[in-house]
Formats: C-alpha cells, sequence, structure tokens
C-alpha cells in the first residue's frame, strides 16, 4: 500500500533511511518538516514501511543539498530529494506518485541525484536508467551531509 507518511512514521523512516543510506538518516526535526510538506509517501507492507520518497517542486535543474528546509510550492520540475526502499529495487508504485504530482502540476520533469560508489546509487542508478532517465549534469561538491562534500553525483532528468 502507498500512502502519504505521517508524523507517527518518523521512527520506522529513520530506520530505513539507516538501512538504505550505511548507517545515515535524515534528523527526526527535518523529516517531521518534509512530512508536513505533503509530498513524503511511504510504502508499507504488514504495517512495515518498505520504502519512502520524498519530493519537492523547483523552478529550475539544480541540486539541493540532502539535508535542507523543505521547499513549499510548485516549479517546473519535481526534484527527488530522498529515497529509500529495504529492496534493492525502487518501489515504482512510489514512482508513480512523483509522476502523477508532475502531471498534475504541468511540470516539464523529474529531476534525480545520485552518485555511483554506495549501494543505494547503484538501486537508483538501476531505476534511472530504466525508467527513461537520462543523465543531464555531473555535480561537484554535492553537500551529502552537512559539512561533507562528495564528487561522484550527477543530476537525470526525465521529460514528463
Amino acid at each position: 500500500m502507498i500512502r502519504k507518511a505521517e508524523e507517527k512514521d518518523i521512527k520506522n523512516i529513520i530506520e530505513l533511511e539507516k538501512r538504505y543510506y550505511d548507517g545515515y538518516s535524515m534528523p527526526e526535526g527535518l523529516l517531521l518538516k518534509w512530512i508536513e510538506n505533503g509530498n513524503f509517501f511511504v510504502a508499507e507492507e504488514d504495517s512495515k514501511i518498505t520504502g519512502s520518497i520524498y519530493f519537492e517542486f523547483l523552478d529550475e535543474i539544480k541540486d539541493l543539498p540532502w539535508h535542507h528546509e523543505p521547499i513549499a510550492g510548485t516549479g517546473k520540475y519535481v526534484y527527488i530529494s530522498e529515497v529509500g526502499t529495504d529492496t534493492d529495487e525502487i518501489n515504482p508504485a512510489l514512482f508513480d506518485e512523483v509522476l502523477k504530482a508532475g502531471k498534475e502540476n504541468g511540470c516539464e520533469g523529474i529531476v534525480w541525484l545520485t552518485g555511483v560508489k554506495s549501494n543505494h546509487d547503484k538501486i537508483e542508478r538501476k531505476f534511472l536508467e530504466s525508467n527513461g532517465f537520462e543523465k543531464y549534469k555531473d555535480v561537484e561538491n554535492w553537500e551529502c551531509a552537512p559539512g561533507h562534500f562528495v564528487n561522484d553525483h550527477s543530476l537525470w532528468l526525465k521529460k514528463i
């Protein structure tokens, strides 16, 4: 079942993030703000959260730091701020929510940032390549955690 995330889900989302992002997670207060922004969805099976996705709307194609305040409103692009899964695949039903929101808001495309080194990057790249995304540009000095920058990430774009 796919549904909007709720405040009661925060602890389970943090645990999912830690499994997916090699021990890292978003601070609880920031997750709550993301959930309150309204574009955070979870996949649930047998009362367990097995996947999640959070997206925002931007007026331009750009990267955002992983830890960032939510961006409210609409824009020309849907930006995937976070995704998580307990399997080796992104739940396509979660992505369907993103696609639906993008179409309903008249967006031109979906923007996704991912790297190449971590297991979660490989899961995401497999999803991107099999779902019509094209590499848009490489990103230098992406802030993956406050004060921590990496150089192995790229923005991907799917036109809708």
